[in-house]
């Protein structure tokens, strides 16, 4: 197996544990995995492992992870606005008692 070969293995696999976190509510190691596939993706780019031709294989990948990414910033912003609305109701109560 090719060194690319392995980096897009490797880069599948990060973007599915991505995907398992997001779909658990975890969001806590996201950012921790997010930086191992930048620099996976950085280094299939530096080395010239591939052209910008990109293979199915990559294109896919790529585009699987834009979708994760808006997804996850979705699931974020929503579970921040529900933990801002929660927030207030609990502190309104805490002042009327």
């Amino acid at each position: 197996m090719t060194s690319l070969a392995k980096d897009l293995d490797l880069l599948e696999s990060l973007s599915k544990k991505i995907s398992d976190l997001i779909f658990e509510g975890d969001f806590s190691l996201i950012p921790e995995i997010d930086s191992q596939r930048q620099k996976i993706i950085k280094k299939i780019i530096d080395n010239n492992l591939i052209d910008f031709n990109f293979s199915p294989r990559v294109r896919k990948i790529i585009e699987n992870n834009n979708k994760l990414i808006n997804f996850t910033e979705a699931k974020i912003a929503q579970s921040s606005k529900k933990r801002n609305i929660f927030n207030k109701r609990l502190k309104a109560y805490s002042h009327n008692r």
